[in-house]
């Protein structure tokens, strides 16, 4: 009896852990965006078919979903959260995307973007100052990046809407 009690103690402490794993290391809970505005997002990207989306946290992987199915795109998801990762890899597989989205599990600021024509964000702010520096680095000419709530300190968005709380950022030549 004692030993059941103990491996119950155990097992609640590893879910309790595994679930807020990456508000420990990063501070950033899941809350899922809702898919209105997902799919706004990617039409302000405006994602054509082929293009590689990235999305930097990428939780149950609705974004990278709809950017596969919706438009064509193949898409990148990165989470750190043991279990949003596991259900965004049966998600992907359920609808037979496989082929054309990938779910990393992983820190987002380790993950190369070189290969991103659009990157998707909802992060908080002190987390999209420290992506600055890596996306000014990494993303090529032409990249888009769509962040929702949140605006990238010292970059003017390209566009806004205001309804949904989107923010649109195109890399040029000279930055952004």
């Amino acid at each position: 009896m004692i030993w059941g009690i103990g491996l119950f103690i155990i097992a609640v402490a590893l879910l309790f852990f595994f679930w807020f794993f990456p508000v420990f290391f990063n501070g950033i809970p899941w809350q899922p965006t809702d898919m209105k505005r997902v799919r706004r997002m990617l039409e302000m990207a405006e994602v054509k078919p082929d293009e590689v989306v990235y999305d930097l946290g990428c939780g149950d992987g609705r974004i990278i979903i709809c950017a596969a199915r919706e438009f064509g795109a193949r898409a990148v998801g990165v989470e750190l959260n043991p279990w949003l990762y596991f259900l965004a890899l049966v998600k992907v597989w359920v609808r037979g995307l496989s082929r054309r989205v990938k779910v990393i599990f992983g820190n987002l600021h380790q993950v190369d973007l070189k290969e991103a024509d659009v990157v998707t964000i909802f992060l908080y702010s002190h987390v999209n100052d420290l992506l600055q520096e890596k996306f000014q680095r990494e993303l090529k000419p032409g990249a888009r990046i769509v962040s929702y709530v949140w605006v990238l300190k010292n970059w003017k968005p390209v566009a806004v809407d205001s309804e949904h709380d989107l923010y649109l950022y195109v890399k040029n030549g000279a930055g952004w």
